[in-house]
C-alpha cells in the first residue's frame, strides 16, 4: 500500500462494505416483491436495515488542549488535498467549540452552529440536532476558498457575556476574563457557538469519514454529553500532545479522566468497546538541538529526542510505546500542498496514517453486517417455507386430477370426503384459536405491565427523590442498591412471563400439528440477557461514580440526581423502553404466526370445497385442470430457482466479507 492509501484504503472498504450490503438488501427485496412474497412488516424491516447500513460511518475524534496543532493534523491528514488549509489554525484561530466534519449528499454545504445560548435549554445536543430551528446555518461555496475561510470563521468565534451567566452556563471554567477596560469588570470571553457540523463534499467524508474536533478539556468539563456519549462512540480517539512541553496538567486529566485512564471508563471499554486510542506527539519539528540543523548529527539527536519522549510520554500515560506516534503536522501540511516528498517524509505523518488506518476498528460494521444477513436469510427462508407448501399442495392436486382421469366418480367422492375431513380439522383448529384468544390477550396485558415504561419512570423518580434529599455516601449506595434490586426484580418478571407466553405457543403449534396437521412457524425467541448484561455495565459504573467520597462532597442536591439521571435513570427508563416496545411486537408476531397458517389453511379448504361443488354440479376439463396445474409448478420452480439465486448471492458475500476480513 503506497503512502498516501492508508486511510483511504480504510474508508474505500467501508464504501464497498456499504454498497455490498444495500445491494443485498435491495436483491432480496426485490425478488420477495417480485414473488408476492414481501409482507409490510418485512418491508419496514427492510428500509431500517437500509438506513442503518447508510447511516454507517468512521468517527475519529481529535482531543487537544489549545496551541496543541490540533487543527492543523486535522488538515495535514484528510484535507491537504484540497489545496489549503480547511479548519483554522494559528493563534487566535483556532475552533473554540466542538466540531464535527462530515458529509451527508441530502444536507446543503454548509455550517451549522448552535448558539451558546441554547445551554439554557434542558435539551441534549442529540435531542438540539433534530431541531434545524436551534441552529443557524452558514452556507458556502464549497470550491470558493474565500466563501469556506468566511464561513469557518465563525469557529473562533468568542462572546462577551457576564460573570454570573457564565457560571450558570456552565461556562466559567472555559470563559476568559477581559482585560484592561474597566466597564468589562466582571465580563468573561466565551466561546460564540457551543457545537459546529461543517458539511461538506470531500472524497474521505463522502466514503464515510467523521471528524470530531474537540477543543480540550473545557468542553469535556461543559459538555458532559461529549465526555459520556460523543468520544466513546468514536472509532478512534487521539489524543494530541506538544512534543516541545509534553504532558502538562489539563493533557493529564483530559487522559485519565476522560480518554483512557479513569476505572470507569476502562470497564466500559472493557465490555463494549475496542475504541482504538492513540497518543500524538505533534510539533516534533521544533524539538531543540544542540547541534545545527541539517547535518547527520542532528538527524541522529532529533531520533534520539523523539524516542526518549515517546517513551517518556508512554510511561507517563501507562500506555505502551506503540500507541504513542511522533508527527510534525505542520512539516506534512506544507509537504503535502507543496508536494514536498522531503518534508512529507520528515514530518512522520505517514506513521500516523498507517497506525490509525491498521487499527479502526471493524467491530460495529461486522456486527450490522451479520445482524442484516441473518435478517435477509431468515426471510428468504420464510418464503421458501411458504414456496414448499404451495408446491406440496400443487403436486397434491395434480395427483389427484391425474387419478380422476381413470376414476371421476370414486375420486370425486374422495376428494369430497377429503374436503369434509379438512373443514371439520378447520373447524377444530378455529375452536381451539378462539380460547387460546384470551389467555394471549391475558398473557400480553401482564407483559405489557410487567415492562411498562410509566412504572420504570415512577421508579427512577422515586430513586433520584432519595437521592437527592440523602446524599450521604452509605444513603446513596442504599437508594443504588434498593433501586437495581427493584429493576432486576421487573426484569425477572418480564423473562417469566416471556417464557410463560413462549410455553402456551409452542403447546399450541404442537396441537395444531398433531391433532389437524397444520403447521406454524416455530416460537421466535426473544433475548432477555441483553438487558441484564446492561444492567450489569449501568451498576457497574454508578459504583465507580457514586462509591467515591469526593464525587459526593462536590455534587450534591440537584446535581447528584442529574449525575443519577444521567448515568442510571436514563439508561434504565431506556431498557424498559426497548422491552416494552420489542415485548408488544413479539406478541402480535406470535398470534400473526398462528392465524397466517389458519387463513391459508382455511383459504384451500374453501377452494376444495368449491372444487368438489363443481364437481357435483358439472363434468369437469380434467386436462385443462392439470395444464394449469402444471404451468403453477412451473412458476413454482422459477420463484424456487429466484430464492436459490438470493442465498447464494448472501452466501458468496458473506464468504468474500470473511476471506477480506481475514487478509
Amino acid at each position: 500500500m503506497s503512502r498516501a492509501n492508508f486511510l483511504t484504503e480504510r474508508l474505500a472498504d467501508l464504501q464497498s462494505w456499504r454498497f455490498g450490503l444495500l445491494a443485498q438488501i435491495n436483491r432480496v427485496r426485490g425478488i420477495l416483491a417480485a414473488h408476492d412474497f414481501l409482507l409490510p412488516n418485512t418491508a419496514a424491516a427492510f428500509d431500517d436495515a437500509v438506513r442503518a447500513v447508510e447511516s454507517q460511518r468512521i468517527t475519529i475524534a481529535f482531543v487537544a488542549e489549545v496551541a496543541r496543532g490540533k487543527s492543523e493534523l486535522i488538515n495535514a491528514l484528510f484535507f491537504a488535498n484540497l489545496g489549503r488549509r480547511l479548519l483554522p489554525s494559528g493563534p487566535g484561530r483556532g475552533t473554540r467549540c466542538v466540531t464535527e466534519v462530515r458529509f451527508d449528499r441530502d444536507i446543503r454545504t454548509s455550517v451549522r452552529l448552535l448558539p451558546v445560548e441554547s445551554r439554557e435549554s434542558p435539551l441534549s445536543i442529540e435531542e438540539l440536532m433534530r431541531d434545524d430551528a436551534q441552529w443557524r446555518w452558514v452556507n458556502f461555496d464549497a470550491d470558493s476558498p474565500e466563501s469556506v475561510a468566511r464561513a469557518l470563521a465563525a469557529l473562533s468565534e468568542t462572546k462577551r457575556i457576564s460573570l454570573s451567566d457564565a457560571v450558570a452556563w456552565g461556562l466559567h471554567t472555559a470563559g476568559v476574563a477581559s482585560p484592561g477596560d474597566q466597564s468589562a469588570v466582571n465580563l468573561v470571553d466565551v466561546p460564540r457557538w457551543r457545537y459546529a457540523i461543517i458539511n461538506i463534499p470531500h472524497p474521505m467524508l463522502d466514503a464515510g469519514l467523521v471528524v470530531v474536533d474537540t477543543p480540550g478539556l473545557a468542553a469535556f468539563t461543559c459538555e458532559p454529553e461529549l465526555s459520556r456519549r460523543r468520544v466513546p462512540s468514536a472509532d478512534a480517539v487521539l489524543l494530541v500532545l506538544d512534543a516541545t512541553q509534553g504532558a502538562d496538567k489539563a493533557d493529564l486529566t483530559l487522559w485519565k479522566d476522560f480518554l483512557g485512564g479513569a476505572p470507569v471508563f476502562r470497564q466500559r471499554v472493557r465490555v463494549e468497546s475496542d475504541q482504538t486510542r492513540l497518543v500524538v506527539l505533534n510539533k516534533i519539528d521544533q524539538i531543540p538541538l544542540d547541534v545545527a540543523a541539517g547535518t547527520p548529527e542532528a538527524a541522529r539527536q532529533q531520533f534520539k529526542e523523539i524516542d526518549q519522549r515517546v517513551r517518556s510520554t508512554a510511561e507517563l500515560l501507562r500506555i505502551d510505546p506503540i500507541r504513542v506516534v511522533a508527527v510534525s503536522a505542520r512539516l506534512g501540511l506544507a509537504g503535502k500542498l507543496e508536494q514536498d516528498n522531503d518534508r512529507a517524509m520528515r514530518s512522520r505523518l505517514y506513521q500516523l496514517e498507517r497506525t490509525l488506518a491498521a487499527n479502526l476498528p471493524a467491530h460495529r460494521q461486522e456486527m450490522l453486517a451479520a445482524s442484516t444477513l441473518a435478517s435477509l436469510s431468515t426471510a428468504l427462508e420464510s418464503a421458501q417455507a411458504e414456496l414448499d407448501n404451495d408446491r406440496f399442495d400443487t403436486l397434491e392436486s395434480l395427483r389427484a386430477l391425474s387419478l380422476l382421469l381413470t376414476k371421476n366418480e370414486k375420486l370425486g367422492g374422495s376428494i369430497a370426503d377429503q374436503a369434509t375431513a379438512r373443514q371439520d380439522r378447520l373447524e377444530g383448529a378455529l375452536r381451539e384459536l378462539k380460547s387460546v384468544r384470551n389467555v394471549h390477550v391475558k398473557l400480553g396485558s401482564e407483559l405489557a405491565a410487567a415492562a411498562d415504561v410509566a412504572t420504570a419512570k415512577r421508579d427512577t423518580a422515586r430513586a433520584r427523590a432519595a437521592i437527592v434529599a440523602g446524599a450521604a455516601q452509605g444513603t446513596v449506595q442504599e437508594t443504588l442498591g434498593q433501586y437495581f434490586g427493584l429493576v432486576r426484580d421487573r426484569l425477572d418478571a418480564v423473562e417469566a412471563k416471556i417464557e410463560e407466553v413462549r410455553s402456551l405457543h409452542i403447546g399450541i403449534g404442537e396441537r395444531l400439528a398433531r391433532d389437524f396437521g397444520i403447521k406454524v412457524s416455530e416460537v421466535h425467541p426473544f433475548a432477555t440477557q441483553r438487558f441484564y448484561t446492561e444492567l450489569e455495565k449501568v451498576r457497574e459504573q454508578s459504583q465507580a461514580e457514586f462509591a467515591r467520597a469526593g464525587n459526593l462532597l462536590v455534587r450534591r442536591g440537584t446535581t447528584l440526581g442529574e449525575q443519577f439521571d444521567q448515568i442510571v435513570g436514563s439508561r434504565c427508563v431506556h431498557m424498559f423502553e426497548i422491552a416494552s416496545r420489542e415485548a408488544s411486537a413479539w406478541m402480535r408476531g406470535l398470534y400473526a404466526a398462528l392465524e397466517q397458517p389458519l387463513e391459508k389453511f382455511r383459504d384451500e379448504t374453501y377452494e376444495r370445497m368449491a372444487s368438489v361443488e363443481k364437481l357435483k354440479g358439472a363434468e369437469i376439463d380434467l386436462a385443462e385442470k392439470i395444464a394449469g396445474l402444471q404451468a403453477r409448478l412451473d412458476a413454482i420452480k422459477k420463484k424456487h430457482a429466484a430464492l436459490e439465486e438470493a442465498r447464494d448471492s448472501l452466501a458468496r458475500f458473506s464468504g468474500e466479507r470473511e476471506d477480506l476480513d481475514a487478509a
